[in-house]
C-alpha cells in the first residue's frame, strides 16, 4: 500500500468522523468522531456510555473505507 493510498484512506475515515448522529441516550447530536459504538450498532456520547462501548477511534480502524458513501449536501437525515 502507498503512502496516497494510506493518506487517502485516512481522509475518508477523518471525513466519515465529521458526520453527525444522535446519541442514543440523550438524543443530542454530536460528530462520529466523538461517539462510542454499542453492541446494538447504536451510537452514545461521552456521558452516556458505559464500559462495554468502543471509542470511534477504536470501531473506525475496522471500517471499509471503500463502502463509506460520500457524503450528500443535501440530505439531511
Amino acid at each position: 500500500m502507498t503512502d496516497s493510498n494510506i493518506s487517502n484512506i485516512k481522509d475518508k475515515i477523518t471525513e466519515f468522523g465529521m458526520r453527525v448522529q444522535r446519541c442514543y441516550g440523550c438524543f443530542v447530536a454530536y460528530r462520529m468522531k466523538d461517539m462510542y459504538l454499542g453492541e446494538d450498532v447504536t451510537f452514545y456520547c461521552e456521558h452516556c456510555k458505559d464500559d462495554s462501548m468502543f471509542h470511534f477511534d477504536q470501531f473506525s480502524a475496522y471500517l471499509d473505507p471503500e463502502k463509506i458513501n460520500a457524503t450528500d449536501s443535501g440530505h439531511h437525515h
